[in-house]
């Protein structure tokens, strides 16, 4: 082994070369000048066809000015380096936009091995290191010329193939693994929903008499049981977004609770926050410990989660409170139970909605509370079993992961020789 003489290059093999971007790749800056193109996206499995007839995400009013892409192609994504990290060699033709760096291969090499080169840097922050912008977590972004100007190693052609084979199938092996985890830990979520519903619809002793419950979703319930509407169980409350015009608003550090902190089932701090200053010039009521929310529209609608410190939440946002008839941890659990129901059953425009009023009148059913409390406590135990084993699950995705990202680096950099 010998220095590379470049910081983020180390060490490389004897026989290796070390080279600039610009000497091996230029950028293809065309314009497409087609008004029906095949439209690209840089996703980080791969590059795909974009379908645009969703209409999510930004669209162009015309992509004649996108970049072409052919077949080898090695696209970079120079902005947002720390979350928007991301590269990929393209399989496919179409254009994209030129907001993304697209090398093309002026010498003989394999862009594959380049693509696993940059991805490295990308995870150790390397890129990072070279970008600039107004601050570290928004658009903080490499410019063409540091691109061109950036040291690669350099092995040879007959190397990078090598490498290339190899890391492909070691890969393939490893994400094998991984998929196999991600069934599992679907399989386990698609157990506890059934033991939740089954639950709050059954309830725990298998032997009670049953009734029509006169809810398709649910069937028969235990002949004690009664059937309410939410309205009539609930306070049900939309959230709102305090005025920007008054910085003071959002100067603080009470909870408030948008769709992007619904990772888990409970909530116990929001990623944003608001002021005791909103609460008082607003006329805002925090929502109670144990309160459900639900999303009411976007893609995540229906999707529910309970908080585990009072807060408020945006206008997306609708918040369940209970009455006394209802323990507040049943309701989420009922909820849960339904959330597939609630959002067949949303309307629809270009995105899925679930208004107040639709809430209102939806019916649930509803045992004792005390049967009610002997639920959450069978549901608590039952679940948290099963969320343990997810997690499990979960690491061990985390550990192959990283031990992919070590593969790389290993041959890559010439750690680790092929064979």
């Amino acid at each position: 082994m010998k220095n590379g003489g470049i910081e983020w290059i180390g060490n490389i093999p004897n026989n290796w070369d070390v080279s600039k971007v610009k000497h091996c790749f230029y950028i293809s800056k065309q314009k497409a000048g087609d008004k029906n193109p095949t439209i690209l996206k840089l996703a980080r499995s791969a590059v795909q066809i974009r379908d645009i007839s969703t209409n999510e995400g930004q669209l162009a009013e015309s992509y004649e000015n996108y970049n072409p892409v052919k077949v080898g192609d090695l696209l970079l994504n120079p902005m947002d380096l720390y979350s928007g990290a991301n590269c990929n060699v393209s399989e496919i033709e179409g254009v994209i936009s030129p907001a993304y760096q697209n090398l093309r291969k002026k010498v003989e090499l394999n862009p594959k091995y380049f693509d696993y080169f940059f991805k490295i840097q990308y995870w150790t922050m390397a890129m990072f290191a070279h970008g600039r912008g107004i601050s570290f977590d928004n658009r903080w972004t490499i410019n063409t010329e540091t691109i061109l100007n950036y040291y690669i190693p350099f092995p040879s052609f007959e190397v990078q193939n090598s490498i290339v084979n190899v890391l492909t199938e070691k890969l393939s092996q490893v994400d094998e693994l991984i998929a196999n985890q991600e069934k599992q830990i679907e399989k386990l979520k698609e157990y506890k929903q059934s033991v939740i519903t089954e639950a709050v619809t059954k309830g725990l002793d298998k032997s009670a008499p049953l009734k029509d419950s006169g809810i398709e979703w649910i069937g028969e319930i235990p002949e004690s049981w009664n059937v309410f509407q939410l309205k009539n169980i609930s306070t049900i409350k939309t959230g709102h977004t305090p005025s920007t015009a008054h910085i003071e608003n959002f100067n603080g550090n009470v909870n408030w609770y948008t769709p992007s902190d619904f990772v888990n089932e409970t909530i116990e701090n929001s990623s944003r926050k608001i002021s005791e200053y909103a609460l008082q010039n607003e006329g805002i009521t925090l929502f109670p410990v144990n309160t459900t929310l639900l999303v009411g529209i976007g893609g995540t609608a229906g999707k529910v989660c309970r908080i585990l410190v009072e807060g408020y939440s945006n206008q997306q946002i609708t918040a369940l409170m209970v009455n006394d008839k209802v323990d507040p941890v049943y309701l989420f659990y009922e909820l849960t139970a339904s959330r597939r129901y609630l959002k067949d059953n949303a309307m629809y425009t270009t995105l899925p909605i679930i208004n107040n009023s639709y809430l209102g009148f939806l019916k649930f059913v509803i045992p004792n509370i005390e049967t009610q409390k002997q639920i959450v406590d069978y549901l608590d135990e039952k679940c948290g079993k099963i969320d343990r084993l997810i997690a499990i699950k979960q690491e061990k995705i985390e550990k192959l992961q990283e031990y992919k990202k070590s593969l790389i680096y290993e041959y890559v950099t010439g750690k680790k020789e092929v064979v």
